[in-house]
């Protein structure tokens, strides 16, 4: 017979998702904005508010959060310039030159880099049903873009803001994999506070360069409700989600979650926009649900009438 349980906890697998979901809106952002603020500056706002947006109900404990940062500051300052400095920049830089659609072609590998960096630098056993789960969602990911026609990937044209995206792609997934080493001992909330603050320090001297080489930007509406939705929602919100999913799942077991992305894509679509999903959508949104779950759903063949308490 066949048990089948959920590996890890159903908080842990809400967390990724709600994540994923908010993050979904960042690529329209990016493609949206890409004329009317430089990447930097619009990352720079990002995060500031973000980390307005989180301070209060971080203020409690962050004299013992600080203990640790200051502790192991090398580490934090590793993930302050991975995850602030550099990677929302890099999808910033990409909207200027690339379509949404090569965006979400390259990005959903995100899983299959942490799988892969998780193996290479801590060793990780990687089972057969995350491998699984990754083929599966893969073909997802490309029934979606191609609409059914596999000529419309080939006629894909890639150009130096790909390069950009797979910058950001890496970025995130050494976030994920790293992020194993954030000790218990500091809170989810205080520990995403240090990492803004010094992200922000960091990026201080290239927005300043920005500025002078370039524009400020002019504010619209337009400019401060996604300066707003991807500072409050994207940061704030969806990086404190998938801190919870990974201390709860693991990198590699919440990087399966991801692939969920473009689904939340496709439904956002639906509602803002009124688009209707054709048949390859939906086989390819199934798909990619279905990896997820082949990923995170664990499977074990047992011995008929031996008990499954055993070893």
């Amino acid at each position: 017979r066949i048990e089948i349980y959920m590996n890890g906890k159903i908080a842990g697998a809400l967390a990724g998702l709600g994540a994923t979901a908010i993050w979904a809106g960042n690529f329209i952002a990016a493609r949206a904005l890409a004329d009317q603020i430089p990447p930097i500056q619009f990352n720079f706002w990002r995060w500031a508010i973000a980390l307005l947006a989180i301070l209060p109900f971080g203020l409690k404990g962050l004299r013992n959060d600080w203990q640790y940062a200051k502790k192991n500051f090398g580490y934090v300052s590793l993930m302050a310039i991975i995850g602030v400095t550099f990677m929302n920049s890099f999808i910033y830089k990409a909207g200027q030159t690339t379509g949404s659609v090569n965006m979400a072609f390259i990005m959903p590998f995100t899983p299959a880099a942490i799988l892969i960096l998780s193996r290479l630098i801590y060793g990780e056993k990687i089972s057969w049903q995350k491998w699984l789960g990754v083929v599966i969602a893969t073909s997802g990911i490309f029934t979606l873009i191609s609409g059914g026609s596999w000529d419309r990937i080939a006629e894909l044209s890639f150009k130096s803001g790909d390069i950009w995206t797979l910058g950001c792609m890496l970025c995130f997934a050494l976030y994920s994999v790293f992020m194993r080493e954030r000790s218990r001992t500091v809170s989810s909330v205080g520990f995403n506070i240090i990492v803004f603050a010094l992200g922000l320090c960091y990026t201080a001297p290239l927005v300043v360069g920005e500025m002078i080489a370039l524009r400020m930007p002019a504010l619209t509406t337009g400019v401060i409700a996604g300066v707003l939705y991807s500072g409050i929602g994207c940061s704030a919100l969806a990086f404190w989600l998938w801190t919870v999913a990974i201390d709860k799942l693991g990198p590699s077991t919440s990087g399966i979650l991801y692939y969920t992305l473009p689904v939340f894509a496709a439904i956002m679509a639906k509602v803002v926009l009124d688009e209707t999903a054709g048949a390859a959508q939906i086989l390819g949104g199934a798909l990619i649900i279905c990896g997820a779950l082949a990923a995170t759903v664990n499977i074990r063949f047992l011995d008929r009438g031996k008990d499954p308490t055993q070893k």
